[in-house]
């Protein structure tokens, strides 16, 4: 099969490889109709995350076909029309006509285009470990019944990827008011995503940080603030929130790097994809606590909820733009995210468009 490798400096070549073959029970190989990119795509060639291993294949958001599955694999069978996150680091990564994938981070996409559901995986996922596994923020069912109260949250970044994944999944849950923060033409990306009859609101960050600060305020009115999900992680972003945050209160960032810009007195911690499989762990003290306890159950019940609501319609997807040349496109679209020439939408490509396949 034809696979694509991503080098240091986000140059893309097509090899000749062998098609992956299941090693586990619970693996299950996709024949990849489309891939999604991500940042993480080209810095971890570049040697920029410490917390990943290196692979010349280092896609890992995929939407296909199931091929074939483990022993041990019980909800999925081979025909089945699925989106799945390849485990990071590891070997047959998504940006090749076959990935290797774990059943516990594969859901079913339901009639939803495949080119949306490849937009999904890494998105969604790390927005469910950030408000539900390292926030500990509580589902519907965690409440007692019939309990409406108001439980605020600041999304910094709201009309990115995780962040829109984020508001969408706050939404489902019931979280309100929503402090969503965004810049450039984000407020008309997540004002459709939010109910502003609930208290929600889009506030721009290019008003300054003083501003910024005054408008968190007022939108919180009388509620206290104990939990935000910082998908941005830098040029002041977590400063500004922990001006409005409680003392004691938590704050989640997307990069590891960034924890120390977090005052004293809140409770910091990272979000990590890498969390949904075994051996993952913080390897730096710098860090902040980055580890999930029952990664793998985790994936399980999210996957399947992450499934119901983007099957069900309840989960619009980050604009997904298709990158001509398939396999080959893979260098424009990761040199354009390393360029940041991306803006509101999520690259993918299509792999039958790769020249060369027969």
């Amino acid at each position: 099969m034809k696979e694509a490798h991503v080098d240091a400096d986000t140059n893309v070549t097509l090899h000749d490889v062998p098609i992956p073959e299941l090693n586990d029970p619970h693996q299950i190989l996709i024949k990849v109709i489309v891939a999604g990119c991500n940042p993480k795509d080209w810095k971890m060639p570049a040697g920029m995350l410490v917390t990943i291993g290196l692979c010349d294949n280092s896609g890992d958001d995929v939407a296909g076909i199931v091929y074939a599955v483990g022993s041990d694999v019980r909800e999925f069978r081979p025909g089945d029309r699925v989106a799945a996150l390849h485990q990071l680091g590891a070997p047959h990564g998504t940006y090749a006509e076959m990935a290797l994938v774990w059943d516990h981070t594969t859901f079913h996409i339901g009639d939803r285009s495949f080119e949306e559901a490849a937009a999904m995986p890494m998105a969604y996922y790390m927005a469910s470990i950030g408000l539900f596994g390292m926030l500990r923020l509580p589902m519907m069912w965690q409440r007692p019944h019939g309990e409406e109260r108001s439980m605020p949250l600041v999304i910094y970044g709201a009309s990115g990827a995780v962040g829109s994944a984020a508001v969408q999944l706050a939404m489902n849950a019931g979280f309100h008011p929503l402090v969503c923060i965004a810049g450039g033409s984000g407020p008309s990306v997540v004002q459709p995503l939010i109910d502003s009859s609930k208290g929600d609101v889009v506030l721009d960050y290019r008003e300054g940080s003083e501003r910024l600060v005054e408008n968190m305020k007022a939108a919180l009115g009388r509620h206290e603030l104990h939990h935000a999900f910082d998908c941005v992680s830098e040029k002041g972003s977590s400063a500004n929130i922990c001006r409005v945050l409680q003392p004691g209160g938590q704050i989640s960032l997307v990069l590891p790097s960034r924890v120390r810009d977090v005052p004293s007195g809140f409770e910091v911690t990272t979000t990590m994809a890498g969390n949904l499989w075994p051996g993952f762990k913080n390897k730096s003290d710098t860090h902040g606590a980055m580890s999930l306890a029952g990664g793998i159950e985790f994936g399980h019940c999210y996957s399947r909820l992450l499934g119901y609501w983007f099957s069900e319609r309840k989960l619009r997807v980050h604009s997904p733009e298709v990158v001509e040349g398939g396999l080959l496109g893979v260098e424009k679209a990761l040199k354009d995210l390393r360029e940041g020439r991306n803006h509101g939408v999520k690259y993918v490509v299509r792999v039958r468009d790769t020249p060369g396949l027969e």
